[in-house]
C-alpha cells in the first residue's frame, strides 16, 4: 500500500485545514497521495489530482462525518478498497479516528499496524409490473418511507415470499448491522456488533400497538410491497444518499450484496467502548 487517496467535506473541514495537514503527514512518511479534482482546487500542495481516484488508490482516507464517510464507501466499494474516516462530523461511528488521534493514526498506517474489516452489504432492487427498474447497495440502510408529509403509508412485509405482516406508518428501515447505530437506533431497532450477518427490519412509526424489529438471515429476501392501502406514492432511500420514487403496488426486494465493503480501522477500540461514548457525549 504506497498510494493513498484522501477524500475531504470542505464543509466539515473549513479550507481543508486538517485534509492539508493528514496529506503532509502522508507524504512525510513516504506516500504518494492523490486528491479528487475539487479538494485538489481548494488546497496549494504537490500532489496529484485524479477524476478516477477510486480506481487508482490503494487506499482511501475519508475527512468528515458520517455522511460523507457513507458516501466516500460507496464509491470505493466498486473497486474494494478500504476506507478510514477521520471524524469532522457530529457522532462519528463510522469516521473513527478523531482529529486529536491524526499523528498516532497514520504513524499506524506507515507501521502497517491496521486491520480491514469487512461489512456487510445489501442490496435494493424495485421491480414494477414484474419488470426490474430500479437497482443500488446500501452499507447502512434501505428505507422506505412515505412520500407525503402527513398520511400513512401502508407496507407488506415477506421474507423470501413468506407473508410476515402489514405495516402502516412512516415507513420501513432494513438495516445492516453497521447501519443498527443509524436511523434503526433512532426507530427504536437493536444495537448489533457491525462483524455480524443479519438484516434487522424496523417499522418507522408504526400506526400500530405492535411495533417490533425483526431479525432476518443474510441468506433471507426481505420484499417490501406498497399496498394499495394508505399512501399512493412512497419513497425508496439508500444509506441517505441515494433516492427513487416508488408507485402504488412497485416491490422492494433487499437481500445480501456479493461483496462486502472494506472498512479500515487503526484504534482497535472496543465496539461498545466506542458505543457508551458516542451515544453518551451526543
Amino acid at each position: 500500500m504506497r498510494i493513498i487517496g484522501v477524500v475531504a467535506n470542505r464543509q466539515k473541514d473549513n479550507d481543508y485545514v486538517h485534509t492539508k495537514m493528514i496529506i503532509e503527514k502522508l507524504q512525510d512518511k513516504g506516500f504518494e497521495t492523490v486528491v479528487p479534482r475539487d479538494v485538489y482546487g481548494g488546497i496549494d500542495m504537490p500532489v496529484r489530482v485524479s477524476d478516477s481516484i477510486y480506481e487508482e488508490a490503494d487506499f482511501i482516507i475519508c475527512i468528515g462525518g458520517d455522511g460523507t464517510f457513507l458516501k466516500v464507501a460507496r464509491q470505493a466499494y466498486v473497486f474494494q478498497k478500504p476506507v478510514l474516516g477521520i471524524n469532522k462530523g457530529t457522532v462519528g461511528f463510522l469516521a473513527e479516528v478523531e482529529i486529536n488521534d491524526i499523528d498516532e493514526a497514520i504513524d499506524r498506517l506507515s507501521g502497517g499496524n491496521y486491520r480491514i474489516e469487512p461489512r456487510m452489504v445489501l442490496t435494493a432492487r424495485v421491480f414494477r409490473g414484474g419488470e426490474k427498474v430500479y437497482e443500488d447497495i446500501a452499507i447502512n440502510d434501505v428505507v422506505v418511507s412515505r412520500a407525503s408529509l402527513s398520511r400513512i403509508v401502508n407496507l407488506e412485509v415477506s421474507f423470501d415470499d413468506q407473508y410476515v405482516d402489514s405495516f402502516p406508518g412512516d415507513g420501513i428501515i432494513v438495516s445492516t448491522p453497521t447501519g443498527s447505530t443509524g436511523y434503526t437506533l433512532s426507530a427504536g431497532g437493536p444495537i448489533i456488533q457491525p462483524d455480524m450477518r443479519l438484516m434487522i427490519i424496523s417499522p418507522i412509526c408504526p400506526h400500530s400497538l405492535y411495533s417490533r424489529s425483526f431479525i432476518a438471515s443474510e441468506t433471507r429476501t426481505v420484499k417490501i410491497t406498497i399496498s394499495h392501502k394508505g399512501e399512493l406514492s412512497a419513497m425508496l432511500t439508500l444509506d441517505g444518499q441515494e433516492g427513487f420514487r416508488l408507485s402504488l403496488g412497485d416491490e422492494v426486494c433487499v437481500g445480501t450484496a456479493e461483496k462486502d465493503v472494506l472498512f479500515a480501522s487503526v484504534t482497535g477500540h472496543n465496539f461498545y467502548d466506542l458505543l457508551r461514548t458516542k451515544i453518551r457525549t451526543r
